[in-house]
């Protein structure tokens, strides 16, 4: 729902349509309901600035309101590569899932651990995926338990051990990659989220 912003002239009438244009443009790749919903957040608190403005004229007390506010390249430019990257890591891009972690792994010891702990969890679902697959060409090709009781991602067969589910292998591998992939998918997405939070507070 679109808000009403009462204006007395012209002149400062002029001045916020072509704030609300030129911001409607460089949010015009967000979906529709991010770009509704972070124009009118912007759109109220020019609106708002510009009533406490003590200068004489309406137009001028909207020039300072945008003034105050600053260049929108400064301001909206992360934010909607943030939404971006949000938006193509939700439906599971894997250059989003790359982007994503490098992104993580820039803020912070804790955040470079969270992403080798993430970064680990791919890697392994992946290479599962591709032991999965390539199980129905050479059934050695598996997950092997040793007599010590280790286990063993390998390529070949294993002397002296035993295979896990070799008959259900190539099942359950790509059952357990999709479902890892999804899981740390959705990690990863609510650790970017919270890394949002915190650069708002």
């Amino acid at each position: 729902m679109k808000l009403e912003f009462p204006i007395s002239s012209n002149v400062a009438q002029k001045v916020w349509d072509n704030f609300e244009r030129d911001l409607l443009h460089k949010l015009k790749s967000l979906p529709d309901p991010d770009r509704t919903e972070i124009s009118m957040e912007i759109l109220s608190h020019l609106y708002e600035s510009a009533q406490n403005d003590p200068a004489d004229s309406e137009e001028e007390r909207y020039l300072n309101a945008i003034e105050r506010l600053g260049s929108p390249d400064e301001y909206l430019t992360p934010l909607v590569d943030d939404i971006l990257l949000y938006t193509s890591l939700h439906k599971g891009n894997p250059v989003a899932v790359l982007n994503s972690l490098q992104k993580v792994a820039s803020r912070g010891l804790l955040h470079i651990l969270g992403t080798f702990i993430l970064g680990f969890g791919y890697f392994t679902v992946i290479m599962l995926f591709i032991m999965a697959v390539l199980h129905m060409v050479d059934p050695g090709v598996g997950v092997w338990i040793h007599d010590d009781g280790n286990l063993s991602f390998s390529f070949s067969t294993q002397p002296d051990s035993v295979q896990w589910i070799p008959k259900y292998f190539t099942l359950v591998g790509v059952v357990i990659s999709f479902t890892g992939y999804w899981l740390l998918n959705l990690m990863l997405r609510t650790f970017v989220s919270l890394n949002k939070v915190e650069k708002k507070v």
